[in-house]
């Protein structure tokens, strides 16, 4: 129920909530909405506003009131000028007993412009409500500033919201809610962009190493016409036990700054951080290095357990393939490097010279120290297993309708 389109640079609007009820002596006539012997109070601003801000959607605001009713059914009005507002994502809440107090309708009138509600309570209260509406052009993005130091051991991280308000509505007092984990106060003006700093898990685990994926790097970069980097950055990582204050981290981008050894700092990259739960890990990317050359070659591809039908045409068999990795390091410093690589389909280990680590059924991660000036070569070899020949494929297709 996003806000329907429409521009937002226009005119300061107005917000109005109304209760008209026989009972209430002070206010105006609202002739459009009750009898000219009905008289209308202007309800004070809310008690409390919320400003909901998850997933980068549209923010949704919740104003806290409470109202006045008198018993039997009272028009509540909230009218708006000046911006549109989708009136099937405002909704006015009471916050009692459901059978004292029932929200029985709700009107637009013709204008479009504003919504009427007929509001049933049993007796003479003044009942707390919630009104829930989206604003259009009132939204949030995140930004994060990676600080390393000199000696790339530690890593702190700042983070900013940017609030932006082209809504028309001024905000003096404000509890924004990120998640159920962050919340704070603020303020935000209409036609106003404010950064706002919030509170976020510090002292992450973190570690240097050079990433190489074999899904989206060359195999053999030697022999490329122009040399593929190997990505390098950090490996940052927020245990989930470290301590109550640890809690997940939104989508944004990641400035990244190296403290030098005089004590200056030095930009060094940006990297988009996606959405980071509770222990997680993640690799922000900050340059790539041509000083560790890593090469994949299929060295042997060997059929094994071949089934056969009654006219001897293979129709499933094993696979044994041997992959070697060559891995060179012609840099002065040391290398640690994150190595991806996936094995497709059905597979088991035959000869694996290295340690790996399963991130998932077809994913092997190895951890390699790679020293300065070395040259390391190691094989894996596996066996997929249950490979269907081409025609048995294509005519044993199960087809979904």
């Amino acid at each position: 129920m996003a806000a329907k389109s429409g521009s937002i640079f226009m005119k300061p609007r107005s917000f109005r909530i109304m209760i008209c009820s026989a009972l209430v002596t002070a206010g105006l006539i609202l002739p459009a909405l009750v009898s000219a012997d009905t008289r209308l109070g202007i309800l004070p601003q809310p008690d409390a506003v919320h400003i909901r801000l998850s997933n980068q959607n549209p923010a949704m605001v919740q104003e806290h009131h409470h109202i006045s009713l008198g018993k039997g059914i009272n028009p509540v009005a909230f009218s708006w000028s000046g911006v549109r507002l989708d009136p099937d994502a405002v909704l006015l809440t009471p916050l009692s007993d459901p059978e004292s107090v029932r929200v029985l309708s709700a009107a637009m009138p013709p204008d479009g412009a504003g919504l009427i509600w007929q509001v049933y309570s049993s007796n003479d209260a003044v009942v707390p409500m919630i009104l829930s509406y989206l604003p259009a052009g009132l939204d949030s993005l995140v930004t994060y500033t990676a600080t390393v130091n000199a000696e790339e051991t530690e890593l702190d991280l700042d983070a900013k919201l940017i609030l932006r308000n082209f809504s028309g509505q001024s905000y003096e007092a404000a509890t924004v809610r990120l998640d159920p984990d962050t919340i704070f106060s603020t303020q935000i003006q209409d036609q106003e962009t404010r950064q706002v700093s919030f509170p976020i898990p510090q002292n992450p685990e973190m570690a240097k190493i050079l990433h190489w994926d074999g899904q989206t790097m060359p195999h053999d970069p030697e022999n490329q016409d122009t040399a593929a980097g190997i990505p390098f950055g950090y490996e940052i990582t927020f245990p989930a036990d470290v301590s109550q204050d640890t809690f997940d981290l939104r989508p944004g981008n990641v400035r990244i700054f190296l403290e030098d050894a005089q004590g200056r700092t030095l930009f060094t990259g940006e990297d988009f951080l996606p959405f980071l739960a509770k222990g997680d890990s993640f690799f922000l990317e900050t340059g790539r290095t041509r000083d560790v050359i890593i090469t994949k070659r299929r060295m042997k591809t060997d059929k094994t357990q071949v089934r056969r039908n009654d006219k001897g045409m293979i129709q499933v068999f094993d696979q044994i393939i041997t992959d070697r990795f060559i891995l060179k390091n012609t840099g002065p410093t040391p290398a640690n490097i994150r190595l991806i690589d996936r094995i497709p389909g059905q597979w088991e280990p035959v000869d694996m010279a290295h340690a790996y680590t399963l991130e998932d059924h077809e994913t092997l991660r190895l951890d390699i120290r790679l020293d300065a000036e070395e040259t390391r070569t190691f094989d894996l070899t596996y066996k997929i297993l249950n490979i269907f020949a081409d025609k048995f494929t294509q005519h044993n297709q199960v087809i979904y309708q």
